[in-house]
């Protein structure tokens, strides 16, 4: 049995795959904790336990919002990923469930990514990905473009002499 584990260790792919997840988790994690702490700072909030649920809340917020309109958070535009579904588009109840381990976002997604690549199955997909039917991929390969094949071609007409 392979797991995603086995094909991340020698599928280049692969690794590439999650090297922009993490890269586009840690850009969101900048976008979403830099105006928390500002503004927790700004209320003379301190805690520690505070700052983890205010940004958990506007974590699980902004993802679900942005992968609900566009399919993909800024961080996912920056590396070129969208989140697809396997039987239709992105609703916002499927955003908003697959962004609740956001809301814990300093273990669960991690925790969540690690399950996904141990089991077996697509080792694109978190664990909730798996049980929601999404993952994610390369916005780049969603386009496809279409070649007409019956173009007729013209008979080539001799130049003419000057």
């Amino acid at each position: 049995m392979t797991n995603g584990f086995d094909l991340l260790g020698r599928t280049r792919v692969l690794q590439i795959h999650w090297l922009k997840r993490i890269g586009a988790f840690i850009v969101d994690t900048l976008i979403v904790l830099i105006p928390t702490w500002a503004v927790l700072t700004f209320l003379n909030v301190t805690a520690v336990v505070m700052f983890g649920l205010f940004s958990g809340f506007a974590f699980f917020l902004y993802s679900a919002l942005s992968e609900a309109a566009t399919s993909q958070t800024i961080g996912k535009a920056v590396f070129r990923l969208k989140v697809r579904s396997e039987s239709e588009k992105v609703s916002p109840s499927m955003a908003a469930i697959r962004s609740v381990p956001k809301f814990f976002w300093y273990v669960f997604p991690m925790l969540d990514a690690i399950l996904g690549l141990a089991a077996e199955g697509d080792p694109r997909q978190r664990f909730s990905d798996r049980i929601l039917g999404t993952t994610v991929v390369q916005a780049h390969y969603l386009r496809v473009k279409v070649h007409r094949l019956d173009v007729k071609e013209e008979t080539a007409k001799p130049p003419a002499k000057a």
